[in-house]
């Protein structure tokens, strides 16, 4: 419950008991009275005169300001807001991946029939502000207001990783808050009031967002269009999602399948499922564990470096480890397995953990440690934490009793230290750092203690003060703090003798492939898809198990008797979105600047040289600046300083993350700057770039170059004898010279380049569409009066079907005569071809 401002008394959040302003609990409900600080939204205790997170003066009632849903800028947050302007010049005209929630009033026509339209104004204006907060609680952002309803989007502006998962808590919030609301509704007015929402996740391309924070995007696909129907099949007070979106949260909630369902707009049935409550997964590796862990692999000396400093801790000598890596490579799995191996009843375990959405709820991760301390169950009752937390405590040490005011106002119990609750909120705060101190101290004394908070690079500002404050004080006690973080998090505790940084990269490639052997247990793997995983994944390890089990998902990897096999080419393989989630939430926190080179150095190729991206950036001696912060940050590596420096994304995953975030029309401008750049810098040794040129102008809106170097490349193909490579850039030739006008100079080029690829054609047994091209070419050169061409052209297509003959007749030799509804045409085409060769042989028709 939050305290509204300006009014006197204080309501109950059940049962709407006014409370005098000075009391703590409700005096009906017996649940807390809590004042939200009305600047940076931290809760503060009733008796409270100055918010204890950023000072301000809560005496001061906040200005009633009304809300314009027309308006995005009334009614959202600001510090969402702050985040989305100081970086939507980089977000506009993107590609993200969303979760779209749709939410409406269940057979609104009837209230409103009912009811006054002032009455359904005042209804309506309280259920919005129950989604807004639960909307803008999880960082979602609200893209319209309906009449009865909203539609609002996860992931977008601003990338998340856990669109998904955001969506569905912001939705079993408000569903919990509208249950509440609705039933208010039902004792003011007499009429059932219940919300239904539809949730799915997907592409879209987001466009303007203008300073008034509105915002246009395209969806892409049916991404919005599935959330509405889901919408609208739901029942009165439920939740269902589309396959996209379970695929994406089933390892963290409890769901219910409801089957396959006709929907407009779809050929197929879709499956749709329910929300019914948050599971028992929390992170990635505890729903990783509930699916059975893979083999652990790799990592000995990770392990022996935290087995060492475990051994320290235990003497007496506290230590700090931090364990760094990107995500997915195996942080809290190698804690996990660290806790394993150590002698169970030795040590005590404390656990917090930091959220993405967290990072303006102080103490977020320490509170997880002192309700894993005390025992506390969720949903408990007030009294039984409060006698837990006292026995807890004196049972320890009664000369903790001191503890015990800040504990309990920290875990949000009564406090009835009068003393204490006098205390300015400066005071308040350094007795909570002393009492949690000491009490994590003596708690070791005890038995080693270990202390670990993941995802660090979301903590709150609160709880790494008091990190500062505790690990300041660590030298000399047996506690071993373990401090889970990706590369881009910064501290100061790097100078402590007693820290430990343990740096996770990727797997070798022997422990990559020995991972990717236990995923695809049972068969052996075929070496061109061990080496697609290994490849894209670059030692990842969740990576590499996210790709794979997308493509057995998918039918990309079919078992054939004991083997595992790619049943598709890599050029269509997509990145899985949960992956895509990872990597474009953490482009997205980049600077501005860092994230346009590693957008631009994607549309390069996953290796680059600093000189081509000079030229494109237009930037000098800061370009090796920002190179330098990227290669920190571990998104790319210095792959050769001779001839010429060169870089290289550390995954080609990130590469293709990067590039694919680009609308169509920015990468083919870059493409073409790309190689307009190549011709300048390389013009004495152009010969060495016509393959990169020919994809580069290929991929850009300059038809006339793209043709250019795919005949160079073609003609360079063949010169090496590579007959594959050089049909391939001859027929990209050819598709794109028919897409260009039908212009006199463009039917030449097409002869010409029809003609160049006769020769890699008949190499290769005229393979694909060879008889179409061989005719078209000859009907062009008929029409240009080609006379040379036409009979050239014809000579080949009498090879083709010769060929063909030898292949027909091989198979009627083996029985095979399924074929002989097709000798006339053939018999008609071999003949006339053979005029025009002269020859004596007639090919043997039965």
């Amino acid at each position: 419950l939050t305290l509204p401002f300006g009014e006197k008394k204080m309501k109950g959040p059940s049962c709407q008991t006014e409370n005098p302003d000075t009391r703590k609990f409700c005096r009906e409900c017996g649940k807390k009275l809590l004042r939200i600080c009305p600047e940076c939204k931290a809760e503060n205790s009733p008796g409270d005169k100055f918010c204890g997170e950023c000072g301000h003066d809560l005496r001061v009632p906040a200005k009633q300001t009304s809300i314009d849903y027309s308006k995005p800028q009334s009614y959202t947050p600001k510090h969402l807001a702050e985040k989305i302007l100081t970086s939507k010049n980089v977000m506009e005209g993107e590609r993200k991946l969303i979760t779209v929630l749709f939410a409406d009033v269940a057979d609104f026509t009837s209230m409103s029939e009912k009811l006054d339209p002032e009455e359904v104004h005042r209804i309506m204006d309280g259920c919005f502000k129950v989604l807004m907060d639960g909307i803008h609680k999880y960082e979602g952002t609200i893209n319209q207001f309906t009449g009865d309803g909203v539609m609002a989007l996860f992931g977008a502006p601003v990338a998340h990783e856990d669109h998904a998962l955001r969506a569905c808590n912001a939705a079993l919030s408000m569903q919990k808050a509208l249950a509440e609301y609705g039933e208010k509704v039902t004792r003011e007015y007499g009429i059932e009031f219940a919300m239904r929402m539809g949730l799915n996740s997907g592409p879209v391309i987001i466009g303007a967002i203008g300073d008034d924070l509105r915002m246009d995007y395209t969806a892409v696909g049916d991404t919005t269009n599935l959330a509405s129907r889901m919408e609208g099949l739901a029942h009165p007070g439920t939740v269902l999602l589309t396959r996209n979106t379970h695929r994406l949260v089933e390892d963290y909630f409890d769901l219910r399948p409801l089957g396959k369902f006709e929907v407009k707009g779809k050929k197929e049935p879709q499956e749709v499922f329910e929300l019914i409550k948050s599971g028992r997964a929390v992170t990635r590796i505890d729903a990783a564990a509930a699916r059975g862990l893979t083999k652990f692999v790799g990592r000995k000396n990770s392990m022996a470096a935290l087995m060492e400093a475990y051994g320290k801790a235990r003497e007496g000598s506290g230590q700090v480890v931090g364990i760094v890596g990107e995500a997915g490579v195996g942080k809290s799995r190698l804690l996990l397995e660290l806790r394993n191996r150590l002698v169970q009843g030795e040590f005590t375990y404390l656990q917090g953990r930091c959220i993405h959405f967290g990072g303006a709820m102080p103490y977020l991760p320490v509170l997880d440690i002192l309700r894993s301390f005390f025992g506390i169950e969720e949903g408990e009752r007030e009294f039984l934490i409060r006698k837990k937390v006292i026995e807890k405590v004196l049972d320890l040490d009664k000369r903790l009793k001191g503890t015990l005011a800040p504990i309990q106002d920290l875990l949000s119990l009564n406090v009835e230290d009068e003393a204490y609750l006098m205390l300015e909120a400066k005071e308040r705060k350094q007795r909570i750092f002393d009492s949690l101190r000491d009490l994590l101290v003596r708690a070791s004394q005890a038995k080693t203690l270990i202390l670990s908070l993941e995802d660090l690079h979301w903590v709150d500002k609160t709880t790494e003060e008091f990190l500062d404050y505790f690990i300041g004080g660590m030298a000399h006690i047996q506690v071993m703090l373990v401090l889970l973080y990706r590369p881009e998090y910064t501290h100061q505790w790097g100078n402590k003798s007693y820290f430990n940084r343990i740096g996770v990269d990727q797997l070798t490639l022997q422990s990559s492939a020995e991972l990717v052997k236990t995923i695809l247990e049972g068969g052996e793997t075929a070496s061109e898809l061990s080496e697609l995983i290994l490849n894209r994944a670059a030692g990842n390890p969740l990576f590499m198990e996210e790709l794979t089990h997308t493509l057995i998902e998918n039918g990309s990897i079919q078992r054939q008797e004991n083997r595992y096999v790619l049943s598709c080419t890599p050029s269509d393989i997509q990145v899985p979105d949960t992956i895509q989630g990872i990597i474009a939430a953490r482009i997205d926190r980049l600077e501005e600047n860092l994230k346009k080179i590693m957008q631009v150095a994607s549309v390069i190729g996953r290796e680059f040289a600093f000189r081509i991206l000079q030229t494109i950036m237009g930037m000098r001696e800061e370009l090796k600046t920002y190179l330098l912060n990227l290669q920190g940050l571990e998104f790319i590596y210095e792959k050769s300083l001779f001839p010429e420096l060169e870089y290289i994304f550390k995954h080609a995953l990130t590469q293709e993350v990067a590039y694919n975030s680009l609308l169509s029309s920015r990468r083919k401008d870059i493409h073409k700057r790309i190689g307009s750049a190549i011709q300048d810098l390389y013009a004495e040794r152009l010969e060495e770039y016509y393959e990169i040129l020919a994809y580069h102008y290929s991929n850009s809106d300059d038809v006339k170059e793209a043709v250019h170097y795919l005949k160079l490349s073609g003609d360079k193909a063949v010169g090496t004898h590579s007959i594959v490579e050089a049909f391939h850039y001859y027929r990209e030739g050819v598709s794109i010279l028919k897409q260009m006008p039908e212009k006199e100079q463009n039917k030449k080029e097409l002869i010409e380049m029809i003609l160049s690829m006769t020769h890699p054609m008949r190499l290769l047994a005229f393979p694909e569409d060879s008889f179409t091209l061989l005719e078209e070419g000859e009907a062009l050169c008929n029409d240009l009066q080609h006379r040379k061409g036409a009979v050239f052209l014809h000579s080949v297509t009498g090879m083709f079907h010769s060929a063909r003959w030898e292949w027909i007749t091989g198979l009627r030799k083996h029985g095979l005569f399924w074929l002989d509804y097709n000798k006339n045409c053939i018999r008609d085409r071999v003949g006339r071809t053979l005029a025009f060769q002269q020859a004596s042989i007639s090919p043997p028709f039965v």
